[in-house]
């Protein structure tokens, strides 16, 4: 039924026995609040038909279980095999409230996550807490799929995957909170998004500013601020108008060992909260294929610009092998991976994409293990299949060892950016201001559902 589409909006927590408590709902309780609690997105529990033949699989949801072949979602199946109501997903990316917890709210940059960092943080939260698992990303890429009858998802809402922008002051100002740029420039700037503006503290290899976006100088003036508008500035030139919480810079080049840096404004992954005035539950604040804006897909704010670890499931590579092995119960977990019985490894392998992006063509499916899904094929295209990009190392030279799996995708990957994503190259702590993680309500879950 429709049902499965529909949600309600609230804000809550999950306790210690996993289960998910409402706190206020939006427009009924005057408390509710997306910048001071948990905001989170509220689904009654999907049951899923599957079939599998010679030309593919198709699947079914309801709000009902028809029969015993229709499978609760993943992330409803409690420890003990019974089977929650429904389940919720986080609405925004984790940035600190505060007082320094890991939340769901609007308005703040999201934390750089691994997948143990966030295992770590998140725990600091609860136990019961870890970062989104593929029980999360699966209902929702479920939703994706049936609701717009489309399995490449850029098609319908591509993110925040190409917008990878960098522009050096045209004209210098001293105590502005705005930064003039070319109107050529400034037109590919998006009203709303994030930037930073700062000027390089350091030289490259070959002695030129570096403006990679993980040096703290290019955020040194402003920090991941919003656009606030762009407004002509002259015939050759628009002012691009940031909000810096009423703090002044200087937009003149500084200098480096005798190298003039040029002041910068950089295009970052957006902060929580960019979506919020979208009207309806789907879609981008202006266009939904711009390739430059995040998305809410039934309320949930999504492909912000990072890559996303997932908290419960990693890649393991044994005897150049990849497969995914999971937990199904959070608090079992260690920074360490899949290295106890906790761990379950599914009956299927990754392929060997040889250090190269491929794009992905069919999923592996497990009977035990429905919601973990990931790739066994990488044969399509950009536009064919489920045509979101899949990257490992050359396993024939890799030794043992544990990937962290990373989807959405980042700020400037471009095609291979989606819902099926499969970043899985590298180790369990790797981050960058490319990362970030989503909290996930459902990281105590059993195997299978009560007979």
């Amino acid at each position: 039924g429709k049902g499965c589409f529909a949600y309600l909006e609230v804000n809550g927590s999950v306790d210690e026995n996993g289960e998910f408590q409402v706190q206020y709902i939006k427009d009924i309780d005057n408390e509710f609040s997306r910048t001071k609690y948990d905001t989170w997105c509220l689904y009654l529990t999907q049951y899923v038909y599957r079939k599998f033949d010679s030309n593919g699989e198709d699947t079914v949801i309801s709000d009902t279980r028809h029969s015993m072949e229709w499978l609760p979602e993943g992330g409803a199946i409690r420890p003990d095999g019974t089977i929650r109501p429904f389940v919720a997903i986080a609405k925004y990316m984790s940035g600190d409230n505060a007082d320094g917890v890991a939340s769901s709210i609007s308005g703040v940059s999201p934390k750089n996550y691994s997948f143990q960092s966030s295992l770590t943080k998140f725990r600091a939260k609860g136990t019961q807490y870890c970062a989104e698992t593929s029980q999360d990303s699966e209902r929702m890429t479920r939703l994706m799929e049936i609701a717009f009858v489309a399995r490449h998802s850029q098609s319908v809402m591509a993110g925040c995957t190409n917008y990878y922008l960098q522009y050096a002051a045209t004209v210098q100002e001293a105590d502005t909170e705005r930064i003039i740029i070319s109107k050529n420039n400034a037109k590919n700037l998006v009203v709303g998004s994030t930037v930073s503006i700062g000027n390089a503290n350091a030289l490259n290899g070959e002695g030129k500013p570096n403006n990679d976006r993980g040096q703290s100088g290019i955020h040194a003036k402003a920090n991941k601020v919003r656009i606030m508008k762009i407004e002509d500035y002259d015939e050759s030139n628009s002012a691009v108008y940031v909000d810096n919480g009423g703090q002044k810079f200087s937009t003149a080049p500084t200098s480096v060992s005798g190298v003039t840096c040029d002041t910068y404004i950089t295009t970052m992954p957006w902060n929580t909260g960019g979506c919020d005035d979208v009207l309806g539950s789907c879609g981008s604040p202006v266009s939904n294929t711009s390739n430059k804006e995040p998305y809410i897909l039934f309320g949930v704010e999504m492909s912000c610009g990072f890559w996303e670890p997932k908290g419960n499931t990693v890649m393991k590579i044994e005897n150049h092998v990849m497969r995914p092995y999971i937990c199904y119960d959070c608090t079992k977990m260690t920074t360490a991976g899949a290295t106890t019985d906790d761990w379950i490894a599914l009956g299927y392998a990754i392929p060997d994409n040889k250090a190269s992006w491929k794009y992905i063509s069919k999923l592996g499916y497990s009977a035990d293990d429905p919601e973990v899904r990931y790739p066994i094929e990488a044969a399509a295209t950009s536009s064919t299949g489920y045509a979101d990009g899949l990257y490992t190392e050359n396993l024939e030279n890799t030794g043992d060892g544990q990937r962290e799996v990373l989807g959405s995708g980042s700020l400037g990957n471009g095609a291979v950016d989606g819902r099926r994503h499969a970043g899985l190259y590298l180790g369990l702590s790797y981050s960058g201001w490319y990362y970030a993680a989503r909290l996930s309500a459902c990281g105590r879950c059993g195997r299978k559902a009560a007979a």
